[in-house]
């Protein structure tokens, strides 16, 4: 099972900022990356794209983190959202000092197992290429 598809199993949907969409998925598009690809082609099915209300600039400049974090963060405000799946460090200390539930890359891990999705021995091989290949996660 791939990465993608333990979120797709974990939680069903994920609902992404158009800002983290355009950073990390479109520019990948353009780079070859096959990951980004493969999350395109999601998005309309279980993936949506979607802008915040409010603009990021202003977050972005109060905790000083990249507009796609502020924008995600803004994007779990508005949708009331039960958390927010953020890896990046300052980003997840501004989310918790907005009032956000935060998941980063072990805590989905850790979802997997608990719904018996994965099997514990499966989350340390994932943890062990995360260790080895921490940009990609």
């Amino acid at each position: 099972m791939g990465k993608l598809e333990l979120l797709k199993s974990a939680y069903g949907k994920l609902v992404v900022s158009n800002a983290v969409f355009e950073e990390t998925v479109s520019e990948g598009i353009l780079l070859g990356e096959e990951d980004a690809f493969l999350i395109e082609n999601e998005v309309g099915k279980w993936i949506k794209v979607v802008a915040p209300q409010d603009d990021a600039t202003v977050l972005s400049k109060k905790y000083k983190i990249h507009e796609g974090e502020a924008a995600s963060i803004l994007l779990a405000m508005q949708l009331n959202a039960d958390f927010l799946l953020i890896n990046e460090k300052d980003g997840r200390a501004a989310a918790k000092a907005s009032g956000i539930k935060v998941k980063g890359t072990i805590g989905v891990i850790s979802d997997c197992i608990k719904k018996q999705i994965i099997k514990p021995a499966e989350a340390i091989e994932i943890l062990l290429e995360f260790k080895n290949n921490p940009s990609e996660y």
